[in-house]
């Protein structure tokens, strides 16, 4: 690959992306791909089937970029444009594969399915274009040249994009000579707000510095990611471990991991290398948290289940919490949770315990104690800690998610 032939775009096609019925996740996906092979994102486009609108989406993204990754726009029904489109940009009909056709109706006999007379638009292809097919689904991929660019145009299904993405745009992108691998390093940070994060790290913020960093914040979590390119990837590691080298001092207690994987992934492996068992008792967040944790695979090894105790009387019968201490501090409590936390290691038998209580909104909340307040507790072993935060009031969803969030941190600080 020449130095001019380092960007990207991706274009995500689909009413159902603008309507916002569908959440968009092919972008992300490919754009790790994308960077995986040394080719930078520069935009994302997400554009409905309007064919005036695909086509200045599409002809303005292959005028910009060397590579255009598009998906979406290639089923069987006339409000799938993306053949069509493209074939109106590239000056030409579109063209009939045989073998093409073929390939869709052996998928569909072998899954006794009948073979409707629409599905022949999905053998047709603009002018020039490199048949691409697809073993797990009826809609081939094509490559073409269009403008600056080379455009693939995956469908839209993710089962299918991730297969043919691995099986077409990987291998073409591993041949393409000069291309600098990226590596990124992250650092999870929780405390502090992404201003006074950033006024903490600025001057590893500024624009063109190499390598590149920047904040992205998400539920109250912050993700310091630092991007750096290299004459190979262990040269572009080592550059992102220098500027991390630099950052850490900066940050004290903020740190709390380092990695790509998720906040749940990271508690689940502490938990698992500690031989650590975990129950969880959960009043505001109903669940949430036990939800995260489950998301992970072989979680089963150390999480043995969870309380969701929304009622006083469920904390009382299921986790065993005295009712005077409800009565005196109310549910909302360090008194409270550190009972539920300790309930949940003896009803349930784990060695860890993890609680939390607290006033979620949008009402409900009192001078002593306002939306955001936040209590918690962790039983380890019999020993019992306890802790509250005052969160700003930004949405129920928001404090729901942040106290989780703030549970799954505390794996990471109280299990050695």
């Amino acid at each position: 690959m020449s130095e001019a032939l380092r960007t990207a775009e991706i274009l995500s096609i689909g009413d159902e992306l603008i309507h916002g019925s569908n959440l968009d996740t092919n972008a992300r996906w490919l754009a790790q791909l994308l960077e995986r092979h040394g080719v930078a994102v520069v935009r994302f486009t997400v554009v409905g089937d309007d064919p005036v609108l695909l086509e200045a989406a599409m002809r303005e993204a292959c005028e910009r970029a060397d590579l255009v990754v598009a998906t979406g726009g290639l089923g069987p029904t006339l409000d799938d444009r993306t053949r069509d489109v493209a074939a109106k940009i590239a000056g030409g009909p579109l063209w009939f594969d045989a073998p093409s056709w073929q390939a869709i109706q052996d998928y569909l006999r072998a899954r006794n399915r009948p073979i409707p007379d629409s599905n022949r638009r999905q053998a047709e292809f603009p002018p020039s274009a490199v048949v691409l097919s697809n073993p797990v689904g009826t809609a081939p991929a094509f490559r073409v040249r269009i403008h600056r660019a080379e455009l693939f145009a995956f469908p839209g299904v993710p089962r299918e994009m991730k297969r043919l993405a691995e099986d077409h745009l990987a291998p073409w992108l591993a041949k393409l000579p000069g291309a600098q691998p990226i590596a990124q390093q992250c650092l999870l940070v929780l405390g502090p707000s992404e201003a006074l994060l950033g006024e903490r790290i600025e001057p590893f913020m500024v624009a063109g510095r190499e390598p590149a960093v920047g904040v992205t914040a998400s539920g109250g979590m912050l993700t310091i990611r630092i991007v750096a390119r290299g004459r190979d990837r262990a040269a572009a590691a080592a550059a992102c471990e220098d500027t991390a080298s630099q950052i850490r001092p900066l940050l004290g207690e903020w740190l709390l991991a380092e990695g790509e994987a998720t906040l749940a992934e990271l508690a689940v492996l502490r938990l698992v290398a500690r031989k650590v068992t975990v129950a969880a008792a959960e009043s505001c967040t109903a669940g949430l948290f036990s939800a995260k944790l489950a998301e992970v695979p072989g979680v089963s090894a150390v999480f043995l289940g969870s309380v969701v105790s929304y009622a006083n009387d469920v904390k009382i019968s299921a986790l065993g919490v005295d009712p005077a201490l409800l009565q005196r501090h109310g549910a909302v409590s360090e008194e409270v949770t550190a009972a539920m936390a300790r309930g949940a290691c003896e009803r349930i038998g784990a060695r860890l315990g993890l609680s939390v209580s607290g006033v979620a909104g949008p009402g409900g909340g009192t001078a002593e104690k306002p939306v955001g307040t936040i209590c918690f507790g962790l039983c380890l072993d019999g020993a019992v800690t306890t802790w509250t935060l005052r969160f700003p009031d930004l949405g129920r969803e928001f404090l729901r998610e942040r106290a989780a969030i703030e549970l799954l941190a505390a794996v990471l600080r109280h299990v050695p």
